[in-house]
């Protein structure tokens, strides 16, 4: 068992919840408390500081809810990092400059410099030429980008209506957007068991329960998720057809189809990310949107595939659903700059943007065979979203993995940062292939990654 040196040394009498956290934090800071670390049995730490079990689970709670901790089913209470850098990265921080950063997903494989420096001169120009209204402009006003989006989002053998469409501040926005609106009558938010960390956080923006849906090779599981619609007042389901984040599974057309069964049956709106689409072929390309396209709400941005520096997303829905996703948008933000949309449209029109996801497409093929070659437990059907899903064995902890990684220079994110229920995250990491531009410092870090596999853990602190 793992356990402090002294668990009572420095702790004043009685023991409280705040004297305890702060005692833990400390042993952390000190470093007497290492990642991976698991503390002791509540009961039994209750009995050594002759405290109430209550005492010490508050105790443990805060240094979860603190970032500092993770509860694992059946398995304790386990110490995160006391510096806190496993902390999932925030957009926008460039980090330090000599780790191989896998753990954000941006796809830095191919320079979008040129493509965009182009459409801002072609905006500018615009501006300057007085084409720009400089004032608040309806969404009526703003038609051109809508109706590009339009194409842009269209599923294959349909075609979508301008008025269908809601722009946002990016795909983020979309579904902070999209959760607000579904929500606002009651009701649950259903997702996958394993899911993006920014769908947790909409969720709670939301006031909205989110309830985490067991997963198998295809993504959600349909009879789990019939079971949940049976006995919860579930709202929505969000849902990633194309590229599954964090696993990188696929769902076939008939698992897409299954699960628009289940929501019709149910009355739940489908909202599917389709953020990852571009990195398939069209005609490979499926959705649950193709089987339920009267409750199915579509979003996108274009952070992946153009880059996280230009914050412009859309919403596609019916036009009833698209009113009040509309709503909730214009009183959170009231509108999109018609800079940023300028610059988006020229992008999403110009020619170079379809060579550009065309590079990629084939930089990320690449990038997923070095993956398979190094990890040959990999498959290769999930690596094409650009994701590789790496579970450890051999003893490993996936807090403890990612901090020994961080110490070669590799940063990756622990599973625990996309688990919907925190305390069911399995020992795994995300690998985002196409984050590091390149190829040279991107094969080292997984080579790296595959030694580091290969040899058992450091042992905990063991105390008789």
């Amino acid at each position: 068992m793992t356990i402090l040196p002294d668990i009572s040394s420095g702790l004043d009498e009685p023991v409280t919840v705040r004297s305890l956290e702060t005692h833990l934090r400390s042993c952390v800071e000190r470093g007497l408390l290492a990642p991976g670390d698991r503390l002791p049995p509540i009961r039994e730490a209750a009995w050594k500081l002759g405290c109430a079990p209550g005492t010490v689970a508050r105790a443990y709670r805060a240094l979860e809810l603190a970032g500092l901790a993770h509860g694992e089913v059946g398995r304790g209470t386990f110490i995160t990092s006391g510096d806190r850098k496993l902390a999932f990265p925030q957009p926008g921080g460039r980090g330090r400059d000599d780790i191989a950063d896998l753990a954000v997903n941006s796809f830095l494989i191919e320079d979008a410099s040129a493509l965009i420096g182009a459409a801002l001169a072609a905006a500018q120009t615009e501006l300057a030429q007085g084409g720009m209204p400089l004032a608040y402009l309806t969404p009526e006003e703003d038609e051109e980008i809508r109706s590009i989006a339009a194409r842009f989002l269209s599923p294959k053998g349909t075609e979508l209506n301008a008025d269908e469409i809601v722009v946002t501040a990016g795909a983020q926005a979309a579904i902070a957007s999209t959760f607000l609106a579904l929500t606002e009558n009651g009701g649950g938010i259903a997702c996958d068991a394993l899911t993006y960390p920014g769908v947790i956080s909409a969720a709670s923006a939301a006031r909205a329960r989110l309830h985490p849906v067991r997963m198998d090779d295809e993504g959600m599981d349909p009879e789990a998720f019939e079971a949940l619609c049976r006995r919860s007042n579930i709202a929505c389901v969000f849902l990633m057809p194309s590229t599954q984040n964090p696993t990188g599974r696929r769902m076939s057309a008939r698992r897409c189809e299954q699960l628009a069964k289940v929501a019709a049956r149910h009355g739940v709106v489908v909202v599917e990310d389709r953020i990852y689409d571009f990195l398939a072929e069209e005609d490979a390309r499926t959705g649950v949107s193709e089987f339920l396209p009267d409750s199915t709400v579509l979003v996108t941005g274009l952070s992946k595939c153009v880059a996280p520096i230009l914050r412009v997303g859309f919403v596609a829905a019916p036009r009833p659903l698209a009113r009040q996703i509309l709503a909730v948008e214009n009183a959170l933000s009231l509108m999109v700059s018609p800079l940023l949309t300028r610059v988006a449209a020229h992008i999403l029109s110009d020619s170079g943007f379809e060579a550009r996801l065309a590079k990629v497409r084939l930089g990320i093929s690449k990038r997923a065979a070095i993956a398979q070659q190094l990890f040959p437990q990999l498959k290769p059907e999930a690596l094409q979203g650009g994701l590789a899903w790496l579970e450890l064995a051999g003893g490993w902890s996936a807090d403890a993995f990612a901090a020994e990684a961080e110490a070669l220079g590799v940063r990756v994110a622990p599973a625990r940062f996309f688990a919907a229920e925190p305390r069911g995250a399995p020992e795994a990491v995300r690998l985002c292939l196409g984050s590091i531009a390149g190829e040279d410092v991107y094969r080292r870090a997984l080579e790296d990654l595959a030694s580091l596999m290969a040899r058992p853990p450091r042992g905990p602190q063991i105390l008789p």
